[in-house]
């Protein structure tokens, strides 16, 4: 009873005395704090590659004979689409299969992504200057209807070599190729020995990586 008395005492001139001179009133505050209100993850984006022309098997897209585009998973098996040495005027088409691993709901690859961007690696021992000979056009369908090819990325395979070449519908150049959760995207490569090409270019040799560089599409419109 003392205890509830002097309580309510205080209060009372706390009361008064806000009245009377105009004082701040402090206020009792009370707060609580919740239980896992915020659950984050951040997600993870994981994109592979593949050939698919027939050899839907690991390996290198282009090769000039079936040794060369062996298998690398192991099986060690010879590649079913050599294309010889090439001539100036010759041209190739492979395709890449671009993977984006994973689903929403398994821990993996939880974000959708662009495909935004394409580079090239020069192989030790490659010669670099017939890379300015072999024009490269890659093509992508698009995501609505017609589901026809476009170009999204075109050059001479010293510019893919000198860093990346944005991915970009040519009819609609703000628009990326999308490679959603737990899909695949083919992105056909090819590529033309000039025709213009002299005897300097002959017994030219050139091995180089294509990279396909992808960004998450949440918050990046």
């Amino acid at each position: 009873m003392k205890k509830s008395k002097f309580l309510l005492a205080l209060v009372l001139v706390l009361c008064v005395s806000a009245l009377a001179g105009g004082a701040t009133l402090a206020l009792f505050t009370a707060n609580t704090t919740g239980s896992n209100d915020v659950d984050v993850q951040a997600g993870k984006l994981e994109i592979v590659s593949f050939r698919d022309n027939g050899d839907h098997v690991p390996g290198p897209m282009f090769y000039v004979t079936p040794l060369q585009g062996r298998t690398t998973d192991g099986t060690n098996e010879d590649g079913d689409l050599p294309t010889d040495v090439w001539a100036p005027g010759d041209t190739n088409e492979r395709t890449l299969i671009v993977e984006n691993k994973g689903s929403a709901f398994d821990g993996q690859s939880s974000l959708d992504a662009w495909l935004d961007s394409v580079q090239a690696q020069l192989a030790p021992g490659s010669d670099p200057t017939l890379a300015d000979k072999l024009w490269v056009e890659v093509t992508s369908n698009r995501d609505t209807a017609p589901l026809v090819a476009v170009k999204v990325a075109e050059g001479h395979l010293s510019d893919f070599l000198s860093g990346t070449v944005p991915l970009r519908y040519v009819d609609n150049s703000a628009e990326r190729p999308s490679l959603n959760t737990n899909s695949l995207r083919p992105l056909n490569f090819k590529v033309t020995f000039e025709a213009d090409a002299g005897n300097t270019y002959q017994n030219s040799s050139l091995v180089v990586d294509f990279l396909v560089n992808g960004v998450q599409k949440a918050n990046n419109p």
